[in-house]
């Protein structure tokens, strides 16, 4: 279970100051319970106010600071990172697009303290514990945002359409979905907390996870109907988003 998720560092700071700006190696769960913080994720631009959660991640370039001059929040945040995460990833509840807790959200600020103390620990069950808070709060999370609202219709197609291409036209894309391909890409981290290319990455490596493990396909048939023309590239690709190559992969899965 190790394996599956390595707990970096985290914190709670009570007047925090913090002004980041970089981009991230790692993963890492932000909450915020007070004060108001300004937020650039790539291209897309937050002013949060009170609480919030959102996300850190490899990919796009991320700021965030007081809102107000000389003034501070309260900042709760772990850095994490493993195979689990990639599962998160293609299932949707990771990384996130800034998030209020919702009304009933008095006991998050508890749930992330006991989810820090148990992941700044190193005994086992610790460690586990520390898993299941964690994945607890991004579940709830995901719930909250599957009931909170409708995806727009742009973007259900747009899903479907990323979910099932092989060669994919983005520029098609955007313009069947009415923007232009720079809105189209902002517009879509904004809501998903992804790029296009990051969803369709993810989303075929978790089509990849599931012919390894149900089916006999040779890895370079599995490749070809995900869209790759080098099987060699394919492998590479999967290893360094779960950690394990395909071959290691189906064994574990099917044994």
């Amino acid at each position: 279970m190790s394996r599956e998720i390595q707990f970096l560092f985290g914190q709670h700071v009570r007047r925090c100051t913090h002004r980041i700006d970089k981009q991230f190696e790692y993963y890492v769960l932000q909450y915020m319970d007070g004060g108001k913080v300004s937020l650039r994720i790539g291209e897309a631009d937050y002013d949060l106010e009170g609480r919030y959660f959102w996300s850190s991640y490899p990919g796009p370039r991320i700021r965030f600071n007081s809102a107000a001059a000389g003034k501070t929040w309260v900042h709760r945040y772990l850095a994490f990172s493993g195979p689990v995460v990639k599962r998160w990833i293609a299932a949707g509840f990771f990384p996130i697009a800034p998030q209020r807790p919702g009304v009933a959200s008095d006991d998050y600020a508890e749930r992330f303290d006991a989810l820090l103390e148990h992941a700044l620990r190193t005994d086992q069950y610790s460690h586990l514990r520390a898993l299941h808070l964690l994945e607890g709060i991004l579940l709830d999370l995901a719930e909250a945002r599957t009931e909170s609202k409708q995806q727009p219709a742009w973007l259900v197609t747009t899903l479907q359409r990323l979910q099932n291409g092989v060669a994919l036209d983005y520029s098609a894309i955007a313009r069947d979905a009415g923007f232009s391909e720079r809105s189209l890409r902002r517009k879509f981290q904004s809501a998903v907390g992804m790029s296009p290319h990051e969803y369709v990455l993810h989303a075929r490596m978790a089509k990849a996870r599931q012919l390894l493990g149900e089916t006999d396909l040779p890895a370079k048939v599995i490749a070809q109907r995900l869209g790759y023309r080098d099987v060699y590239f394919f492998s590479r690709q999967f290893r360094e988003l779960t950690g394990v190559p395909p071959v290691t992969y189906r064994k574990s899965r099917q044994a």
